[in-house]
């Protein structure tokens, strides 16, 4: 496997590279191989096409976009690219069309493929993953799925906002046949997650770096359980996982 590049290009929380703008949501661009994904799309087409830009890509060269879940905060900034690349393959999860609070704009005129259950994105690339919808009871309830990147050995675990928590994910790695002793990287929204410390300490081996973005709560746990892995992501600005 190749390394792998992800770049967010949406954020609210962290610190910002010059150029960008910053706004409410959450948007991260995936590169593997040739590929370029976008995972989530944030909350203003304006500022996502305006991110996208000063990357140096156009919305015609975004391959594939997956959604994490149907909250306007990650989904209404696919405007911007659905106006340049009407075909584009949308992935969501098998749960999209249930009502939910904040939900986002509606996408179903667009070429949108469903997510039943976790499985290995081939038709994308080698090595990219979608777990199975999780749910969780935040905001009257709501369905999330995740992707799971393989970079050479390790593994990258991208999260929307993580309303399930990290740990459903986790689970679906057998699913996956992903390696339970395989070394992961984290990085995305965290909402109000948070390890126990026992769940951290047994974690810790295999966790190679944490990247905290967008909605976040227990941002000073996580720096205390990892403390010399973690960080905050800054927008614009390109991690390599080789």
């Amino acid at each position: 496997m190749d390394s792998v590049k992800i770049t967010v290009l949406v954020d609210n929380i962290n610190g910002i590279t010059p150029g960008y703008i910053k706004d409410f949501g959450f948007a991260a661009l995936i590169e593997k191989e040739e590929l370029k994904v976008l995972f989530d799309t944030g909350t203003n087409p304006n500022t996502l096409s305006h991110n996208l830009s000063q990357y140096g890509i156009s919305p015609k060269s975004v391959n594939a976009v997956i959604l994490s879940h149907n909250h306007y905060d990650h989904t209404n900034g696919l405007t911007s690219i659905i106006q340049e690349h009407q075909n584009i393959p949308i992935y969501v999860h098998k749960f999209w069309n249930k009502p939910v609070r904040h939900s986002g704009i509606g996408i179903s005129q667009l070429q949108v493929f469903v997510n039943e259950k976790a499985r290995e994105c081939t038709e994308l690339a080698k090595g990219i993953f979608l777990t199975n919808t999780q749910s969780s009871g935040d905001y009257g309830g709501i369905h999330e799925h995740a992707c799971y990147i393989q970079a050479n050995q390790s593994y990258i675990l991208l999260c929307g906002c993580c309303h399930p928590g990290l740990n459903k994910f986790l689970s679906d790695r057998s699913d996956l046949n992903i390696p339970i002793d395989a070394p992961l990287h984290f990085i995305g929204g965290m909402h109000s997650f948070r390890f126990t410390d026992a769940e951290a300490e047994k974690l810790d081996p295999i966790v190679k770096s944490v990247t905290l973005c967008h909605c976040t709560q227990n941002v000073n746990t996580f720096f205390k359980q990892f403390p010399s892995k973690c960080q905050k992501a800054i927008l614009g600005k390109t991690i390599i996982y080789s």
